[in-house]
């Protein structure tokens, strides 16, 4: 910082340094040696580079600060540390890009590996916000049901298939009972032919018919 300065009483104002001649101890020693103010220096030791010197306050420092480079910046997991130090240039490191594979996972005892008609989907999929991902994330539980419904069906001479509804499963048939009264015997039923008695058990009918015939010339009725 300039000063006013007196040399053999002249008043001399605003000098930024004096050069004063100096004793040469060799001939490439410089003519003047350099005097500057520095009562305006307000460095200390960790404000200057390891090893460079400045003059504060008429007292020379020596700087402690290291000089550090892109090899001493570490990073661990999600954590970038960069060490305090003097950088000549930029340094940077990157951190190692992850990986998220989606899947999901169906349970249930309904749920098989064999193909049918009625499939349960589950689209896996993951929403991943820009940062540093870690460890295994578990997604949240989605839980679909399979439709079911009730039927009735009646007994019928014809065969019957029982399909459920569109989009559903069938959980039950109820199948309606049948007037299955029966009082007939076999005694009440023609010898040879077949019935179902009351338990459904099948039966063959023992009863006769008397057979008429008539002579055709006397006219006579028999009875066998």
């Amino acid at each position: 910082m300039a000063k006013n300065v007196i040399i053999n009483g002249v008043t001399y104002e605003n000098v930024p340094y004096v050069n004063i001649p100096m004793v040469k101890a060799v001939p490439e020693d410089p003519d003047f040696a350099k005097f500057v103010d520095t009562d305006s220096g307000t460095a200390v030791s960790s404000d200057l580079r390891s090893g460079r010197k400045a003059w504060v306050q008429g007292v020379e420092i020596t700087g402690s600060v290291p000089a550090k480079s892109a090899s001493d910046i570490s990073v661990s997991g999600k954590t970038v540390t960069v060490p305090a130090g003097v950088y000549d240039s930029a340094a940077n490191k990157s951190i190692a890009d992850g990986t998220v594979t989606p899947k999901a996972t169906l349970s249930g005892d309904e749920l098989g590996e064999t193909q049918t008609d009625y499939p349960v989907t589950a689209a896996p999929s993951a929403s991943v916000s820009a940062g540093y991902v870690s460890g295994n994330k578990n997604g949240t539980s989605v839980t679909r049901y399979i439709q079911v419904e009730e039927k009735t069906a009646t007994p019928s001479t014809a065969a019957q298939d029982i399909t459920p509804s569109s989009g559903k499963l069938l959980k039950k048939v109820h199948v309606n009972a049948v007037n299955m009264t029966a009082s007939a015997t076999e005694a009440d039923v023609l010898n040879g032919k077949t019935f179902f008695s009351g338990s459904l058990t099948r039966r063959t009918g023992s009863a006769t018919v008397p057979v008429v015939s008539q002579d055709s010339t006397t006219k006579v009725l028999t009875i066998s």
